[in-house]
């Protein structure tokens, strides 16, 4: 907009007027650049004629009012306005208040799988089941039905796995001492050879009340097969005061 030669310019906000050239035109020494340009334009003027150097002065003036009159009627170019600058927000003017530091709060600690539970856990899982299913694993393996039985523990079930029928017991004289003869019947009605237990000859009353003591014995023979049934037969100085009836049970003695 400005041209090469520079235009008359007007601030749009306080009217000042004036010549403003191009940045390209400016010298470094402060020359304007249309004057520099009119002097190596006129040393670079081939044959000039003695007419164009020795014109008349009221020519030259005429020229330089009319090239004033030219400059006077070119129109000026409103540079605009410099936008607003943001306004910079006020701060409080107030006390400022500073909230208490707060501490930091734990990171809540997430539980470990380490290999020490799994393996606890698969420990006490084995020895749960050895001690649930101690029958059949002793039938499984009978070299682990003596382990069971150093530990205490019994790998048989008597009342699920045998039976007694036929009860009888009665009293007679031997070497001229009264004695009371019991006999009886033991059934296996498992499929697997069961360790025969302690029995106990058990006193109940008119009531069916328990009388004690109990007359506990075992067999001679430790096992019996499967679907074996063995007749047994004890004897006892002494019934207790009050008896009545006979009963045999599995003693775990």
């Amino acid at each position: 907009m400005l041209g090469d030669a520079g235009r008359n310019v007007r601030c749009a906000k306080c009217s000042h007027k004036w010549k403003q050239l191009p940045p390209k035109l400016e010298n470094p020494d402060g020359t304007p650049a249309d004057i520099a340009a009119g002097i190596g334009q006129a040393a670079e003027a081939p044959d000039a004629s003695p007419q164009d150097e020795a014109a008349p002065a009221g020519e030259t003036q005429a020229g330089e009012a009319q090239a004033g009159e030219a400059q006077a009627s070119e129109p000026s170019v409103e540079i605009p306005a410099a936008p607003p600058r943001p306004r910079t927000p006020q701060r409080p003017t107030g006390p400022i208040t500073v909230p208490p530091k707060l501490r930091p709060m734990m990171p809540k600690r997430r539980f470990a799988f380490r290999p020490a539970y799994l393996l606890a856990g698969i420990l006490v899982g084995l020895l749960a089941a050895a001690f649930v299913f101690r029958a059949e694993i002793a039938r499984a393996v009978p070299a682990l039905d003596l382990i069971y039985s150093l530990m205490g523990i019994s790998t048989s079930s008597p009342a699920d796995d045998l039976e007694t029928a036929n009860l009888v017991y009665s009293k007679r004289n031997e070497d001229g001492k009264s004695v009371f003869s019991v006999q009886a019947d033991v059934f296996n009605k498992s499929e697997f050879p069961v360790k025969l237990p302690h029995f106990a000859v058990v006193a109940l009353d008119a009531n069916r009340k328990r009388l004690s003591p109990d007359h506990v014995f075992r067999l001679e023979q430790e096992m019996i097969e499967p679907g074996e049934t063995i007749s047994f037969r004890t004897f006892m100085e002494s019934l207790p005061k009050g008896t009545k009836t006979l009963r045999i049970e599995f003693s775990p003695k």
